[in-house]
Formats: C-alpha cells, sequence, structure tokens
C-alpha cells in the first residue's frame, strides 16, 4: 500500500472491534452475576444491586446502563429491569437460557491460539456421533447445549417452513434434529406433515420435554438412532439442520449418501448451514462460525455452497441448488430423480 492510500486509512474498524469486545465482556459478567434472572420479577434501583451482588458504586452505573443500551436491562423510574429478550434467553430458570452457551463459548474463545496452533478443539471433543453425548452428561446440560441450537435454529426453522413446497410431501425426517424445534415450526405451518426427529437416544427425554413444553407432544416422532451407524428411516425429505458442518467432508459425503439411500425416488434433501462464500472474503460471520467449529468439533467447518452441491449430486441426486434461508444460513436442495 502506497504511503497516499495510507494517509485515508483510519482506525476506526480496529476501534469498533475493541467496543464490541468490552460490550461482550460487560453481558458475560451480568449473566455470572445472575443479574437478568434477579431482575424478572421485580424492577432494583443501582443501590439495590449494588447491595444485592457486591457491585462497587463507581462503575455501577455505566454498567447498569451499557446493558440498558444493547437492549437488555429497561430502565423506569430510577429501577432497573429484564428487557424483554434478557427474560426470554438469560433467565437461568427457563429452559431457553442461553447463559451457560455463551460462556462455553467464551472459554472455548480464550483458547483460540491454542486452536489455531493443534488443530484441536478446545473442550474436549472426539470423533464420531457420541462426542456430544459425553461433553452433556445431565439432562440440565442438554437443555443448556440445546437451549443454545435452538436460538440459533429457530428463525431458519420459520425460514424453512416458506422455502420449500411442503404441500407436495408428506413425511419428513430431521436428521439430528435435537428438541424437535425445527420440524415444530414446519407442523405448525403445515399440519399435514408426518414429522420425526432422528437422533441419539440421549436426547430423547429433553426432546419429550419440549415438545410438552411447545404443545405439540404427539405431533412429531422420536427415532433413536446414530446416523453414522443406523439407516435412515425412509422418507419423502431428510433434512440436515446445522449438522453437516460438525463433521468432516468424508463424514459430510456419508451423510449425503444416507440421504440419498433414505429418500424415496422424487425425494429431496435439504441441508443448511451458515455457508460461506465462494470468494472467502465477504461472510465474516461465516468464516467466524466456521473457526468456532474448529475450536469445539475434531473435524466441522463451514463450507461454501458448491461444495456443498458436489456432495449430495456424487451421492446420486439429479439437481441440487442452492439459495439464501434466513440471517447466514443457505439452503441446498437436492432432488432425487424419480
Amino acid at each position: 500500500m502506497t504511503k497516499g492510500a495510507q494517509a485515508g486509512v483510519t482506525a476506526e474498524p480496529l476501534l469498533q472491534m475493541a467496543a464490541d469486545f468490552y460490550k461482550w465482556r460487560t453481558v458475560l459478567f451480568a449473566v455470572e452475576l445472575g443479574l437478568f434472572t434477579a431482575l424478572l420479577d421485580r424492577g432494583m434501583t443501582l443501590g439495590e444491586i449494588c447491595d444485592r451482588f457486591g457491585i462497587d458504586r463507581r462503575g455501577a452505573g455505566d454498567f447498569l446502563d451499557a446493558l440498558v443500551s444493547v437492549g437488555l436491562l429497561e430502565r423506569v423510574d430510577g429501577a432497573y429491569h429484564a428487557a424483554p429478550v434478557a427474560a426470554r434467553f438469560l433467565d437461568g430458570e427457563k429452559a431457553a437460557y442461553l447463559g451457560r452457551f455463551l460462556q462455553q463459548a467464551d472459554t472455548r474463545w480464550s483458547r483460540v491460539g491454542e486452536g489455531l496452533l493443534t488443530g484441536e478443539p478446545q473442550n474436549g471433543a472426539r470423533p464420531g456421533a457420541g462426542m456430544f453425548v459425553r461433553q452433556h452428561r445431565s439432562r440440565q446440560e442438554w437443555r443448556a447445549y440445546y437451549g443454545g441450537m435452538d436460538a440459533l435454529n429457530g428463525p431458519s426453522g420459520r425460514a424453512l417452513a416458506g422455502a420449500f413446497d411442503w404441500k407436495a410431501v408428506k413425511r419428513v425426517i430431521d436428521v439430528g434434529g435435537a428438541r424437535g424445534n425445527v420440524l415444530a415450526e414446519l407442523v405448525r405451518a403445515h399440519p399435514h406433515l408426518e414429522a420425526t426427529v432422528f437422533d441419539l437416544p440421549a436426547v430423547e427425554p429433553v426432546f419429550t420435554e419440549h415438545m410438552a413444553e411447545l404443545g405439540l407432544t404427539g405431533r412429531v416422532a422420536f427415532r433413536p438412532g446414530d446416523f453414522f451407524q443406523d439407516p435412515l428411516p425412509e422418507t419423502e425429505v431428510v433434512v440436515f439442520g446445522h449438522v453437516l458442518h460438525d463433521w468432516d467432508v468424508e463424514q459430510r459425503q456419508r451423510l449425503a449418501r444416507r440421504a440419498f439411500e433414505a429418500v424415496t425416488p422424487g425425494g429431496y434433501a435439504l441441508a443448511y448451514d451458515t455457508m460461506i462464500d465462494e470468494d472467502r472474503r465477504a461472510k465474516t460471520n461465516s468464516l467466524l462460525v466456521s473457526l468456532n467449529m474448529m475450536l469445539c468439533t475434531p473435524g466441522g467447518s463451514e463450507y461454501t455452497p458448491s461444495e456443498g452441491v458436489r456432495w449430495f449430486a456424487d451421492a446420486g441426486f439429479a439437481e441440487v441448488t442452492h439459495r439464501p434461508l434466513a440471517g447466514d444460513d443457505t439452503l441446498l436442495v437436492a432432488h432425487r430423480a424419480g
């Protein structure tokens, strides 16, 4: 770069990154305190919060008002209350609680340097579908994990209900569908669907619990199995939602072949992930999510749409297309010839 070009460059992008880091750490500290849960049922003044949590008054006002400014607290007549987004996702008593999910992400990313130097996940994950079972040994841990997953897949699940011609099919299997959050969106929008989650046996209790909370008991079925070891049930549509990015390329190719074997002639495989743009320079969030997959899985990463198209085409699907879905997600639609 020439000196003339450098003269027009400012530090603003770097300063904004630093500000985003400040914001992240401020929110994390509030989560660690349990602040949002405490402010859910009744508001507290600055003094009451300082006394309750042992916060020194010097920075307390800036701390609380920063949380107001990012939309996590509301201040009314001098009292602070949990804002709707915090009440929904940062109340430690709710199944949708994301606090532990955010803390786990913070722990992983504090070790990003070690992850890059070694290429190893920083959460103890080991190869195979069982890596999820080894990491989540209690129902509470499964709830915390899937609370985060549901928050991530909620917009995509709602978008998927309108991104495909569901009227033309009847049976759908969500492979690695967890608590059934995506299928819940589909059956609400398309009541004729016969929907089944295919996931590990250890997931079934939290699936059953979640369906009861949503009032959908009996509307979505659960089929236990390991999708690397067990054949997928025959169906018209197989869905992989935020699943392929958990695995290495060879495993993704195996899943594409299993999908081809499962869908009836004329059926479809649908896969969505936070895919990277083909030139690998525009979708910053997708690249960072790909780094996150390195930190929490043995072989996972994000991928470009053209890579995904190739895996499903090689598996035997006659036509594979892709389109934007929701947020940073891209949807692959693979059609098996009739």
